[in-house]
């Protein structure tokens, strides 16, 4: 009997984990968007929640990685009595402040950059109205405690993010996530809301039904369970993939250009780099000085690419196929060397082992010992951060390495041990009802002791490629996430995997040859993390909630009815308690407090185009509809647009095929332009009027309806006139010009933008010595988005800063800003703080 009930208990802890470990939550659109498009979650959208003696918040919360600015609310609680408690993040002094009333409580506290942007922190704040105290801790650890008569409200409104109530309404919030909200009277749970939903605007307490509501709600579920395709593309020739992990980079090579796809901005730019590739060729980032290299080993021949002139240097026999097809390679960084393990070619599997040393430029065969190592290719590689060690999943092959003598799927894990080089078999994965094999790597966490994988049936072409979850030390392994589509023909298919840990993502790029010597490309992205975000899904489909919570309850109601039966053969045994989940403090009490600065939130008026910060295109609803213009669509309307400004003359269709579809020929670079300059008159049509013109074979384009603004027009014509220097500096203030935004061409709009606004804010702080600190600030902010190094600014700043009795603020700047000089030009700034301000 009590074997059946410790069953069904652990089943039903088993239901409980498997949506606790989802990836999950509510991320806050914030920043960069108009106001109403802000996320807000109210807790209490139709009447206050009641509390007697006292009450505890508890949730757990994230940043979002990637943006400028944090400052902003997390939360506001509100009473009866018109009191606030609020939660913000000050983004100058990188820490979170407790607001009680009109004044800082004085609890504050700091989150390590790395847990903030890449795990979960639970933040709980426990309040007792009787003695009005109120206590915060962080991740099971106290960060402060305080007694204010603000601490005595019995009627609560809890709003997170952003706040449309008529009472309070603010729009400065951090771009944060927030899962697992909880309130609690002592002990007892009273409130539950997950946040685990996938679509809609409310999610239900899950202990009394309470809804909360959600505006503009970005559900972390979908991103991090269902693969999103951020790029396709056809290329020329055969096509090799490799990784600059150091820049998030994927660089893509074919016959006549160097695609390169940035995984931060789901960007893909190309320069025309005429060369050619033979098929299977293997590529490689050395990560010790960042060149891209071709390698061959068939004939022991490297190609390398040259960045500052575009060329790749070194002689490559291209008339030969290569006979290491699917091999797998890793740099090790123990003996700076590209290893290239197994493949396939002259009907034969590999299981010899080469090295290539870049330094000496040298080839070698490694002779190794060890267990046997089963000829293969179709194999998962995956290595440690030293590159001693490497693993290597699976695969296809035979025992001789005669294909024509039982080929078959293997599924043993294999260790390589590069400093005794010698082989060992870990385990071997049970064999599957459908039979699969594996992309050509695997990404490991060492600490955690697992692997994430792609597999797919290779005995179909319209197969699928699944990402598992699996042990280095046990033959066991879960599916995650959706699958993605993909056509495997044997050699003219190949599939990598990426992980980016500084944006919580996965990358797969796909390959297939197709018949008119060219490759067709696809690029997939899925939300990931095994820090904490993200974490596997069961096989197949997920479970909806609903049918969660009947599981949960009939596992409950046969658990207890088995309990009644045995509970004389238990005599009375209690199970002994569960030992809390260790916590891991990421917080630090920093110096006095600082009064926070509120950010000035700046939207584009609609309709219209947004150039300074973030490319941002506003509807004549007033709708944001930046997200409908593909990274193609965006390049095209911007080329059109710059090219069109006064004192330009257009730009010709030949320049828009060289920069947009480089090496096509020109009858197809014509149909691509003429299909996507459909597409982007329907998205100009959506903001007013305007004229696309062909005029003296040179495109121009303008918008020409009055109520369509770009703030870059505005900054035009404001920077003729020296008497609006606050007006352009709010302009400036929302960041670089195109922030984030990067194409060779437009280095030179850049470069213009800058020197204007550097050349005109300099002679104001020369020519305004009496101008009032709070416009100088403004000034040499919009200065330094520039120029981060400008001396004249940081002077200014430095001064106005001192004027305001800001005397920390201005030497913690400075200190800062000499640091930085010392580390690009490599010698100390000539001034020491006190002479400096004085020169101003």
């Amino acid at each position: 009997m009590y074997r059946y009930i410790v069953f069904f208990l652990i089943s039903f802890s088993l239901v409980i984990t498997s949506r606790a470990q989802g990836g999950y939550g509510l991320a806050f659109a914030s920043k960069n968007i108009a106001q109403e498009d802000r996320t807000s979650l109210d807790l209490t959208p139709e009447k206050p929640m009641q509390v007697k003696g006292g009450y505890s918040l508890s949730f757990d919360l994230s940043f979002q990685p990637f943006f400028r600015s944090y400052f902003g609310y997390v939360f506001r609680i509100t009473d009866e009595k018109h009191q606030n408690i609020d939660l913000i993040y000050n983004v100058r002094t990188k820490a979170f402040y407790v607001v009680t009333g009109n004044a800082f409580s004085g609890i504050s506290f700091a989150i390590s950059a790395d847990s903030l942007l890449h795990q979960w922190n639970n933040i709980r704040l426990d309040a007792n109205n009787e003695a009005h105290t109120l206590a915060v801790s962080v991740n099971g650890r106290p960060v402060g405690k305080i007694q204010s008569a603000v601490v005595s409200g019995s009627s609560l409104r809890i709003c997170f993010g952003a706040h449309y109530r008529k009472t309070f309404r603010t729009f400065d919030l951090p771009p944060m996530r927030i899962r697992e909200v909880k309130m609690f009277a002592g002990n007892t749970l009273q409130h539950h809301w997950p946040l685990d939903q996938t679509r809609g605007h409310t999610d239900k307490d899950l202990i009394n039904g309470q809804t909360a509501e959600i505006k503009n709600p970005v559900w972390m579920r979908p991103a991090f369970t269902s693969w999103q395709q951020t790029d396709s593309f056809i290329v020329k020739g055969n096509a090799n993939v490799a990784m600059d992990a150091a820049s998030g980079t994927i660089y893509i090579n074919s016959d006549d250009s160097l695609y390169a796809y940035h995984c931060y901005t789901h960007h893909t730019t190309a320069q025309y780099s005429p060369h050619i590739s033979p098929p299977g060729l293997h590529a490689v980032v050395n990560p010790v000085d960042r060149q891209l290299c071709q390698l061959k080993p068939d004939s022991q021949q490297v190609r390398i690419y040259d960045t500052l002139h575009h060329v790749w240097n070194g002689v490559m026999d291209t008339l030969s196929a290569t006979v290491y097809w699917h091999s797998n390679l890793f740099f090790s960084h123990y003996d700076s060397s590209v290893y290239i393990l197994g493949g396939y070619g002259d009907f034969r599997y590999k299981n010899e082992v080469r090295r290539y040393h870049p330094g000496r430029r040298q080839w070698d065969r490694v002779n190794m010992g060890g267990d046997v190592f089963t000829p293969r290719y179709l194999a998962a590689l995956g290595h440690n951060k030293a590159g001693d060690t490497a693993y290597i999943l699976g695969g296809y092959g035979s025992t001789t390495g005669d294909q024509l003598l039982n080929p078959h799927n293997l599924y043993d894990l294999v260790l390589f041990d590069v400093k005794r080089r010698s082989f060992r078999a870990i385990y071997r994965l049970k064999e599957p009802e459908e039979q699969f094999t594996f992309a050509s790597n695997m990404i490991l966490d060492t600490d955690r002791q697992e692997y994430y994988a792609l597999t797919f049936p290779n005995d179909r072409m319209n197969s699928s490629l699944q990402l598992i979850r699996g042990s280095l030390k046990e033959p066991v392994y879960t599916a995650m996430a959706t699958t993605i589509p993909f056509d495997f023909y044997d050699i003219r298919s190949s599939a990598r995997l990426f992980y980016t840990p500084e944006s919580d993502e996965l990358t797969v790029v796909t390959l297939f040859s197709l018949k008119n010597n060219t490759t067709q490309v696809r690029i997939h992205t899925l939300q990931f993390s095994p820090y904490g975000l993200g974490a596997p899904m069961p096989p197949g489909k997920s479970t909806p909630l609903y049918l969660v919570r009947i599981i949960i309850a009939i596992a409950v109601v046969v658990a207890l009815f088995l309990l009644a039966l045995g509970i004389a053969a238990l005599n009375r045994r209690k199970m002994p308690p569960t030992a809390p989940a260790p916590v891991v403090l990421a917080t630090t009490i920093p110096a006095p407090v600082l009064t926070a600065t509120p950010a000035i939130a700046v939207t584009v008026a609609y309709p219209g185009v947004q150039l300074f910060g973030h490319f941002t295109v506003t509807d004549k609803e007033g709708h944001d509809i930046t997200r409908a213009f593909s990274p193609l669509l965006k390049e095209l309307f911007l080329l059109l647009y710059l090219h069109s400004l006064p004192g330009r003359n257009g730009i010709s269709s030949e320049k828009i095929n060289d920069i947009l579809w480089p090496g096509r020929a020109l009858k197809d670079a014509k149909n691509n332009r003429s299909v996507n300059l459909v597409k982007l008159k329907n998205l100009l049509d959506k903001i007013g009027v305007y004229t696309l013109v062909k005029d003296n074979e040179r495109w121009l384009f303008r918008f020409e309806d009055p109520a369509v603004h770009t703030d870059l027009d505005d900054y035009y014509i404001l920077q003729q006139d020296g008497d609006h220097i606050s007006a352009l500096t709010s302009i400036l203030k929302r960041g670089p010009f195109l922030q984030e935004t990067e194409y060779p061409w437009l280095d030179k709009f850049k470069a213009d933008i800058n020197e204007r606004s550097t050349t005109l804010l300099s002679a104001f702080l020369e020519e305004t010595p009496d101008a009032a600190p709070a416009l100088v600030l403004e000034v040499c902010e919009a200065i330094l988005y520039a120029d981060s190094l400008h001396e004249e600014a940081i002077r200014h700043k430095c001064r106005a800063l001192v004027s305001l009795r800001q005397h920390t603020a201005a030497r913690n700047l400075y200190a800062s800003f000499l640091k930085e000089y010392k580390s690009t030009y490599g010698a100390a700034y000539e001034l020491e703080y006190a002479e400096a301000i004085a020169h101003c």
